[in-house]
């Protein structure tokens, strides 16, 4: 598991706001393999289509083309299932009421400086992020994010993963999450 905590104080004497994402890309067996399990019936901005506001239809969300969208409201605990390799990314988050899905797709990815042509089939990101509403710290707040990161075996149950069963096995004691 691996656990990261940003704290951001205003030592300032008048207020500002912000937002923040963890940048977080995962290694996969095969893009149109995976599903992002916990995000279902959200809204989301498509930032695809100039944030347009859409709501979540599907029971999971799976890739057969480029998507870019931050979720909104989202649970603290979203997985990534990854069935061909049996194994399931567990991402636990407090303070950070988000979360972006990410995979540029071929045509991006070629385009992409920085970027293999053939990389978009090898990744995924999930991002723990507050996006929607800027997080406004009063001079002496102070604001704190917590992303915790695990990869759980994955097992079929009745010809689907059972995504319940992931996260509560990887659960974490509450009082190390904050």
């Amino acid at each position: 598991m691996l656990t990261s905590r940003i704290r951001n104080t205003n030592a300032d004497g008048k207020p500002f706001s912000f937002t923040f994402a963890y940048h977080t890309y995962f290694s996969i067996s095969d893009i149109s393999e995976i599903r992002v399990e916990g995000l279902e019936t959200l809204d989301y901005l498509d930032n695809l289509q100039d944030r347009a506001r859409f709501t979540e239809q599907g029971d999971a969300i799976v890739f057969e083309s480029e998507l870019d969208r931050i979720y909104l409201g989202t649970p603290s605990k979203i997985a990534i299932i990854d069935h061909e390799k049996k194994r399931t990314f567990v991402v636990r988050k407090g303070g950070l009421p988000d979360a972006v899905v990410w995979n540029p797709w071929d045509k991006k990815a070629k385009a992409m400086a920085d970027f293999g042509d053939d990389e978009y089939k090898r990744m995924v990101c999930v991002e723990a992020a507050a996006i929607e509403k800027a997080i406004t710290l009063k001079p002496g707040e102070e604001w704190t994010g917590k992303l915790e990161l695990s990869a759980v075996p994955s097992s079929y149950y009745s010809g689907q993963l059972d995504p319940d069963r992931v996260i509560q096995d990887s659960v974490v004691p509450e009082d190390s999450v904050s």
